[in-house]
Parts: C-alpha cells; structure tokens; sequence
C-alpha cells in the first residue's frame, strides 16, 4: 500500500480541525441575539427604574401640596386673643379680605390653565406654632397678622405668597387648582352649596363658608401612557375658626 507523504496528512489535518465560515456566522448571529436581550433587559429595567423614581416623586408632591393646603386652610380665621381682641382688630385685612375676613377667593384668575386662587388670614402671637403657607412662625416678639395667598404659577407650581411679597414656588408639577366653598346659606349650621368664589362673592357669602373643597391636578410623565392620564385629587377641608 502506497502511504501518503507526511505533510500531506498534516495539512489535512489541519484543514479538518479548523472552524468554517459558516460557523464564524452563526456564532455571530447567536452573539448579536444574545447581545440585543441584554441591552432589552437593560432597557427595561431602566425605565422600570425611571417610572419607579417618577412615581415616587409625583406622590411626595400630592402628599406635600395637600398637607400646605390643609394647614393653610385651618389656620384661617385664628387669632390667639380672643379676650382681648376681636375678628375684626385681630384681621386687619387686605388682598380681597375686609377686617375680620378669614377667608377669600378668586375663581380661574391664576396662571396655570386660569386656576383659582385661594387667601386666608390669620394672626399668631409671638413664639406661636400656627405657620404661615411657607412654613415660618412669628418670632418677632409681638402679634402679627398673615395674609396667605395661594396659587398656581406659569410653570406648574403651587406657589405661596405672604402678606403681598413675591411668591415663592412650593411644589413643582402642579397643572391644576380649583377650589369650590362649603356655604351655609341659610343660617342652620349646615352646609347648602357649594360654590365658587365668584358665586360667593357675588352673594356675599364669604362669612358663611364653612369648609373648602380642594382639587389639584398633577402634571406627570406617564401622561401620553394608556390609562395613566392625570387624575386630579380632592379634598375637603374645614374652617376650624369660621364663626
């Protein structure tokens, strides 16, 4: 039997040992496979992440904005000596507010889709814990009336001004603010209507409203998703001093 040189062998060999082409391929296209689901599963898990920090956000900001509104609303109408002062010497008034006013309104004249807007008056003596809408107590040794306004601002913010200086922005992402007022119009201790602050004003109803309702709308990124649309929050909320 004629045997074949050496070399020839090893080259064959060779040739049988190495990887194809088509192989090289389809290790690639495996790779890319495998590839493109991780960068998937990255993806996911981002935007998970991103909706998670978004929603979090988004309620820190309902639980905040109705916690300053709820304050404000309660502190209305409180003055600390009621022997010695009246409504009316203790609440000077201003901003819409006659002395004596505790509460007052105006309806769609704020920026942010023409939202409400909501004052409320108040006095503290000095070292008292009732705050105004920025959180600040009285510490200047005397009594001191507060004047709160409240509305939205042109960039989605509830924003609070006191006793007529700038307005400071205290809650981002707000789109709307409509306030509607529990009022008692016939003198038998119980709510009748509720109105808005243009029927009330125009009633003259303003010492008969006994609680305020509340909806604030939220702007939210999940907006353009199904069945993630904004959803306004309500609440209502008594006038703890209102006589």
């Amino acid at each position: 039997m004629t045997r074949k040189p050496l070399t020839t062998r090893m080259r064959r060999t060779r040739r049988q040992a190495g990887t194809s082409l088509i192989e090289i391929l389809i290790a690639m296209v495996i790779s890319l496979f495998m590839l493109s689901g991780m960068v998937m599963m990255f993806v996911s898990m981002q935007k998970t992440f991103t909706s998670q920090d978004q929603l979090a956000q988004l309620q820190d900001n309902e639980r905040l904005a109705l916690t300053i509104l709820t304050n404000t609303v309660q502190s209305a109408g409180y003055f600390p000596n009621p022997l010695v002062n009246t409504a009316v010497t203790a609440l000077p008034g201003g901003a819409g507010l006659a002395a004596g006013q505790a509460i007052f309104g105006t309806s769609g004249t704020g920026s942010g889709s023409n939202s409400d807007t909501l004052t409320t008056q108040f006095a503290a003596a000095s070292g008292d814990s009732v705050m105004n809408c920025l959180g600040q107590t009285n510490t200047t040794g005397g009594q001191v009336a507060y004047i709160n306004t409240l509305s939205i601002s042109a960039n989605n913010e509830l924003q609070c001004s006191v006793n007529g200086q700038g307005a400071v922005p205290l809650v981002s992402g707000v789109s709307g603010f409509s306030v509607l007022y529990g009022t008692d119009t016939n003198n038998d201790g119980y709510n009748d209507a509720y109105l808005t602050a243009a029927q009330v004003t125009t009633g003259n109803l303003w010492p008969a409203v006994h609680t305020v309702q509340v909806t604030l709308t939220f702007a939210t990124q999940f907006g353009s998703e199904t069945g993630q649309a904004p959803k306004p929050w309500t609440q209502t909320i008594s006038l703890r001093n209102q006589p």
